[in-house]
């Protein structure tokens, strides 16, 4: 029993030094809370909860890049909903995905993902949408950039 503890606990290590070694954040369920606390978002902030076998997360993720890109005002932090390994790097960097990067940790998967919604219950995508002054929207399924802005609390393009 105590080798297996061990070996658990050698295995979370390996896999958060990973992660940090990647570019990418190991995320935690305190961690999962601070990020969608409204109040901890000063700017129009994009959190997208992603996976690499999700063709509709990808579109929302290239769509944001694009919306990123465009106006320097948005952030963009990419939550991928599994745990690091190299498809998980290369689908961000194909699509130019900039931001802040984060993987599910060593937490259990259910306690991460009640932490970042409590209402999700594990559809994907997921994005939700800080307005920078405290406010939150949740999304699940595919967004356009109309429905983007709106939900950031920014003026509609026409």
């Amino acid at each position: 029993m105590k080798r297996l503890v061990l070996i658990s606990l050698l295995l979370a290590c390996v896999t958060s030094a990973a992660a940090f070694a990647a570019g990418f954040v190991a995320l935690d369920r305190k961690s999962a809370r601070t990020l969608t606390d409204g109040a901890t978002h000063a700017a129009p902030t994009i959190v997208a909860l992603w996976s690499t076998d999700c063709p509709h997360c990808k579109k929302n993720l290239g769509l944001f890049a694009d919306m990123v890109k465009a106006d320097p005002r948005l952030r963009l932090i990419t939550v991928a909903v599994e745990p690091l390994s190299a498809e998980v790097a290369t689908s961000l960097d194909r699509i130019k995905v900039p931001g802040v990067r984060y993987v599910y940790g060593s937490d259990a998967p259910e306690a991460i993902a009640f932490a970042l919604d409590p209402k999700w219950r594990g559809e994907l995508p997921r994005t939700l949408f800080f307005d920078g002054h405290g406010k939150r929207v949740a999304i699940s399924g595919a967004v356009d950039s109309a429905s983007t802005r709106k939900s950031l609390g920014l003026a509609v393009n026409r």
